[in-house]
């Protein structure tokens, strides 16, 4: 428990200094926890003896990461250029990858760095130095707080076949731990910052990230599953991955940046 709370502790510092930080330091942030979660799951689902795919990965995670800042339009092509190079690789001649391979790892690239590129999106956004806050908020708060649910009261369980420890009781308490946690967050921005908060706006992405966070755990958890594993990594003592602590944020992020771009939280 010590080492879960030491490590924790220095995560959440390194965490807080990287959302303080310039925009510049966010992408390289964000671009080097995509190649991280990138590699623990290539690792995972058997594609860790593949080089080829771990470079492509690497640029694909920076790439995503870094195409917003110079322009909107190189996303769309870089994803177009990355599927070409993975079929590239597969139709080398005497190529050891197959369909298989290049099919699991788009769908790793896509769902790891593209979801997570969208913390650089949010940051960009009108308020985007309060809003990009909102998808760790969200993200962390339902985990901690469904967790701490679930240990003390949880009896019913939700998706045994998936997580057996994961109960509805916790389940209710990552949604009340997200809410809440908005709220408190909302309020703070008003104290310092005078501008305006519609508290109803914030309430509803809190429930939106809670759920969304959960769904996420949930398909990380059921990856784990089909391949026996137990953590994707150990680089964080007693947390495991980078994975198993992003799980959630990697679903989170495009959530939020789907709602605050239509949804105003704050206002001048």
């Amino acid at each position: 428990m010590k080492t879960r709370i030491v490590s924790g502790i220095i995560g959440a510092a390194m965490l807080v200094a990287i959302l303080l930080s310039d925009k510049i330091i966010l992408n390289i942030g964000v671009a080097i926890v995509s190649f991280l979660a990138l590699l623990e799951m290539c690792d995972a689902v058997g594609l860790a003896k593949s080089l080829p795919l771990k470079l492509l990965g690497l640029v694909a995670a920076f790439s995503f990461t870094f195409a917003y800042s110079f322009d909107k339009t190189l996303l769309v092509s870089i994803i177009f250029f990355y599927s070409m190079a993975l079929f590239v690789l597969y139709m080398r001649k005497n190529s050891s990858i197959g369909l298989q391979d290049i099919s699991k790892m788009f769908f790793l690239t896509v769902i790891i760095c593209f979801f997570l590129v969208h913390i650089v999106f949010i940051r960009r956004l009108p308020f985007g130095k309060y809003l990009v806050w909102t998808v760790f908020i969200g993200a962390f708060l339902t985990d901690t707080f469904a967790y701490l649910s679930g240990r003390f009261f949880g009896k019913r369980k939700m998706l045994p076949h998936i997580s057996p420890k994961k109960t509805i009781e916790g389940s209710i308490g990552g949604f009340v731990g997200s809410c809440v946690g908005m709220l408190v967050y909302g309020f703070l921005v008003q104290f310092f910052s005078r501008y305006n908060v519609n508290y109803l706006n914030v309430l509803g992405l809190g429930l939106i990230c809670s759920a969304v966070a959960q769904f996420g755990d949930f398909a990380a958890s059921r990856i784990k599953r089909e391949y026996g594993i137990k953590d994707y990594g150990n680089i964080m003592p007693g947390h495991g991955g980078v994975m198993d602590r992003f799980d959630s944020v990697i679903f989170t992020a495009p959530a939020v940046y789907l709602f605050v771009s239509n949804v105003a939280l704050f206002t001048i």
